[in-house]
């Protein structure tokens, strides 16, 4: 006597190409209509890849909105560091910066092994930290998706950590909406 499961797969009603084109269309205001508030949508698509990456389920959301903030956090203390000692201390931008980022990415790096969730979280914890300093090194200016810089670059560490903090949360959300655009539907095989 042999017995048989039925499996469940998951068909898409919406082809997924077409899925993404209207996310990328939806998300188009966030990083053009906001002007100084504007987003950077290429750190938003890369945490809606992180979203596809970690299996493309609502968990997912989890590491991505804690481990990516939490990444571009200890980005942020660097900027402030850092910023402190080329202005005030008048080091060498170039020795400051090196010094520490050494220090701060190995300790940023070192802290996750103490919770599970930048474990499982490590892609968006790490490009939390990476979509920070592209920012910082970038020069990205109010409304290209800093946010609304201040003439205080000890202010900007955290408004822009507050921006690329958004950016990823709002890629996480990207990702999940583009699943649900394909109007997915569970069927017996």
């Amino acid at each position: 006597m042999s017995t048989s499961t039925a499996s469940e797969v998951v068909i898409e009603r919406v082809p997924l190409w077409l899925a993404v084109a209207i996310t990328v269309v939806i998300s188009i205001p966030f990083g053009t209509l906001l002007h100084d508030y504007n987003l950077a949508l290429w750190a938003s698509f890369i945490a809606w890849a992180e979203y596809f990456a970690l299996g493309a389920k609502p968990s997912a959301l989890k590491y991505i909105w804690i481990a990516f903030p939490l990444g571009a956090l200890s980005m942020a203390v660097f900027a402030d560091v850092n910023d402190y000692f080329i202005i005030y201390m008048r080091w060498n931008p170039i020795v400051s910066a090196a010094l520490w980022l050494f220090v701060f990415v190995g300790a940023a790096v070192y802290a996750m092994r103490f919770h599970p969730v930048l474990q499982t979280g490590s892609l968006p914890y790490f490009n939390g930290i990476s979509m920070y300093l592209a920012l910082y090194f970038g020069g990205i200016k109010p409304g290209a998706g800093a946010g609304p810089l201040t003439g205080d670059p000890f202010i900007n560490a955290w408004i822009l950590w507050i921006w690329v903090s958004l950016a990823g949360i709002f890629g996480g959300f990207l990702g999940w909406l583009n699943v649900q655009l394909t109007f997915p539907k569970k069927v017996k095989r």
